[in-house]
């Protein structure tokens, strides 16, 4: 087979469920001048055994596996290092790409000479399905077409790279890789890269099946049940985009825009640390930042820097209400949020009184 047109990096851990629906929809793309990089983050199920049957089959897929469990963020890089493509696409093992996916993907990258594109997702709810109205909010595309990439853009598109296609050349110009051990590793890299290119193409259909279940990663992260608290790693990759731009030389030319997110992702890890302990470490990794690059702050704009300043500080009580007002002003994704949030509870109260009516028409 001649050079493969898109490498699409396949990650799985414990996905053995999922895998066959994942594989079959890459393996049936009208685009067939593909590779597909399949990783087995060291599964403890049968996913290892069920991708190297269908690479039996199959002479486009590449298998690569993990001696342990080393996370998405260095699963994937793995498949960045071992793509042989000019372009790069991700799927998570449990979710799956429509048939025509990486046809138009590509067709729009070719077409238009963009840095790269974007399409719409597809959620398909086995649980959540109270994150509907936001999820559809969210993943619809706020611009058509050809478009240049400016701080507002940046701001209004989502922040996943199973939608995107993305350069090989820019990736190891800017030796841009995912943050390893960190969750929103999608948020960093996503960001990164906007924050590098030039120009964008929207493609409005919805071409990626994001299957939301009980067991995904975000699930757990999330759930009240569980213990994992990782909601300071959103402080930690906007520090680590602080670096990156910096080592680049981007820095100045994003200044505005790294400060507002900054301030959105250290305000979503105060409002999403489980414990008060989680969100005094926060606040001491926010500030340790800050005082370290008190001259870069000091660009930030004033009323900026003082809402940065009462996130972090020690003198001020959390205040849930006040940080969600800055959220919802700042952060568009988390107004979504907060909208569905309210159309539940207003609902319930809804039906409460419908129940209370009932018994007394009884």
């Amino acid at each position: 087979m001649s050079k493969p047109l898109i490498s699409v990096i396949l990650t799985a851990y414990n996905d053995a469920e999922y895998l066959p629906k994942s594989i079959n929809a890459l393996l049936h793309q009208t685009l067939q001048n593909i590779e597909i990089i399949a990783i087995d983050d060291a599964s403890t199920d049968t996913s290892k055994e069920v991708m190297e049957k269908f690479a039996k089959t199959d002479s486009r897929i590449k298998l690569i596996y993990n001696n342990e469990n080393s996370g998405l963020s260095v699963a994937r890089n793995r498949g960045i290092e071992a793509a042989s493509a000019d372009l790069i696409m991700f799927c998570d093992a449990d979710d799956y790409y429509e048939d025509t996916m990486c046809e138009q993907m590509y067709e729009a990258m070719t077409d238009t000479d963009v840095d790269l594109a974007t399409c719409e997702i597809n959620v398909i709810y086995h649980a959540h399905h109270e994150m509907k109205s936001s999820d559809d909010a969210y993943y619809a595309l706020k611009y058509t077409g050809l478009q240049k990439i400016t701080d507002s853009l940046i701001l209004n598109t989502d922040a996943s790279v199973a939608n995107k296609i993305f350069r090989r050349s820019l990736l190891d110009q800017y030796s841009l890789q995912f943050p390893a051990g960190l969750r929103f590793e999608d948020a960093f890299f996503c960001t990164a890269y906007l924050m590098l290119s030039k120009k964008i193409f929207f493609v409005n259909k919805r071409l990626y099946n994001y299957v939301r279940h009980n067991n995904s990663i975000m699930s757990q992260t999330w759930s009240t049940q569980s213990n994992v608290d990782k909601a300071i790693d959103h402080t930690t990759i906007a520090i680590k985009l602080y670096d990156f731009l910096q080592q680049n030389h981007l820095l100045d030319d994003h200044i505005e825009l790294y400060w507002q997110l900054f301030e959105s992702f250290l305000s979503f890890s105060i409002v999403n640390s489980k414990t008060q302990q989680s969100r005094n470490a926060v606040r001491k990794l926010a500030q340790s930042f800050i005082n370290e690059h008190r001259t870069d702050f000091e660009r930030a704009q004033i009323e900026q820097r003082e809402r940065i300043k009462r996130l972090y500080s020690r003198k001020h009580q959390l205040n849930v209400v006040g940080i969600k007002k800055t959220l919802i002003k700042i952060m568009p994704t988390y107004k979504l949020q907060a909208d569905n949030i309210r159309q539940l509870h207003a609902l319930k109260q809804r039906c409460a009184r419908l129940k209370a009516n009932l018994k007394e028409t009884k």
